[in-house]
């Protein structure tokens, strides 16, 4: 990230995303998002880390913090974009997406949600889903 602008770039693309989506947020909002997303607590916090340049340091963490997880189950979703801290109940049939859920309880619980490139493909290979997600757990798994 070379300044603020880039910042304010990120939170725009958010926004309009969202509002694809039909979810209306203000710009203040999408600009606080996009802090908690480089782990901040809002919009003043990441304005100072970039204003001192501290910033690369903090992706440089986040990507190396993403690479020692190791690999985890993951699904791919479209309906909405998930982000860090949310609490989101899935509701599926696909029988990929319940393995992986499953095999995510049964283990650290740990579970990575992906952004599927579009909706109308029902079982999406690795080139349909984005390569930026979402690190989440599993609290409850109940099947009918």
């Amino acid at each position: 990230m070379r300044d603020f602008r880039d910042a304010k770039a990120m939170a725009r693309t958010l926004r309009a995303s969202l509002t694809a989506k039909t979810v209306t947020i203000s710009h203040s909002e999408s600009l606080e998002l996009v802090s908690k997303m480089f782990g901040l607590a809002d919009w003043n916090a990441l304005s100072a880390q970039i204003q001192a340049g501290r910033v690369e340091p903090l992706v440089a963490a986040a990507a190396h913090a993403m690479k020692a997880a190791g690999r985890h189950p993951a699904i791919p979703i479209w309906d909405f974009v998930p982000f860090p801290g949310g609490i989101i109940p899935f509701y599926t049939n696909r029988a990929k997406t319940i393995q992986a859920l499953e095999r995510a309880f049964q283990g650290a619980r740990q579970i990575i949600v992906a952004m599927q490139r579009s909706s109308d493909i029902d079982e999406p290979g690795l080139t349909d889903v984005y390569d930026v997600g979402v690190l989440g757990s599993v609290l409850t798994l109940d099947q009918l």
